[in-house]
């Protein structure tokens, strides 16, 4: 007997599976790269209350007129002071009082005499200390040509002893006083170098006589470019420092003087 042959298939393996899995039909993109943000903000301090902020205000007040007390604002200086300040203002400041000093200390020691005394007043008080006349009879004679070649007042006046001697020098030059005769014989001069420079030749006597007086007449002297100015008697004055000699007598001679 033939059985019949039934062909028995291999199951379906499909069949018995669960429905098919969903299966991306493109392979899943990459994620967008992750930007930066902007960095956090930290907020900050929460805003004062008003009466708070005012007090905060009225403290910072108070430290700032604090800080001007403490550093008061420099005033510019005035223009008076930048002045005596300068620096050339200074230097001559200090080269006057130099100039000062020097020409008080040339006064002191070696000026001229007092115009308000005469001679012999002054020769008791100066001239104990300082050198006022001449030193010699010779010199002091040139002096009192030399002021009257300059025209110096009161300087030959003061070279007499006494207001008696200057008004016997006035008189004999028809003059009211001492300082009237020097300026009339001063307008007589008509080259004051070589007047103020008269001559004394070495053969005239000046030793000193039994008085110890000198008698020096203008007419033994080379006197030119002006006039004769009289004989002169001149003695030491008492006390003075390095024999200080004043004109003690004034005698009038001609003028022109008799040749010899």
């Amino acid at each position: 007997m033939m059985c019949a042959m039934v062909d028995h298939e291999p199951p379906d393996p499909d069949q018995h599976a669960g429905p098919p899995a969903l299966r991306p039909s493109h392979p899943p993109a990459a994620p967008p790269p992750i930007q930066p943000g902007p960095p956090p903000v930290h907020p900050g301090p929460a805003p004062l209350p008003p009466d708070q902020e005012q007090w905060r205000q009225f403290q910072e007040f108070q430290r700032f007129q604090e800080f001007q007390r403490a550093n008061p604002p420099r005033r510019p200086r005035p223009r008076w002071l930048r002045i005596l300040l300068h620096r050339w203002f200074r230097r001559l400041a200090f080269l006057l009082v130099v100039i000062l000093a020097i020409s008080w200390t040339y006064q002191h020691f070696f000026g001229g005499p007092d115009p308000d005394l005469p001679a012999s007043q002054t020769g008791g008080g100066k001239t104990h200390r300082t050198v006022l006349f001449a030193t010699s009879p010779k010199e002091a004679v040139r002096a009192l040509y030399d002021n009257v070649a300059q025209d110096v007042l009161p300087d030959a006046c003061t070279r007499f002893e006494t207001q008696e001697v200057e008004d016997q020098f006035a008189r004999h030059f028809n003059a009211p006083d001492c300082p009237t005769a020097i300026q009339r014989l001063h307008a007589e001069v008509t080259h004051v170098n070589d007047y103020a420079e008269p001559r004394f030749p070495v053969t005239m006597d000046l030793a000193p006589r039994a008085d110890g007086t000198v008698v020096i007449s203008s007419c033994a002297m080379q006197v030119t470019s002006g006039p004769h100015l009289g004989r002169f008697t001149l003695h030491i004055i008492p006390g003075s420092r390095a024999d200080q000699w004043t004109i003690s007598h004034h005698d009038a001679e001609p003028d022109p003087c008799p040749k010899n």
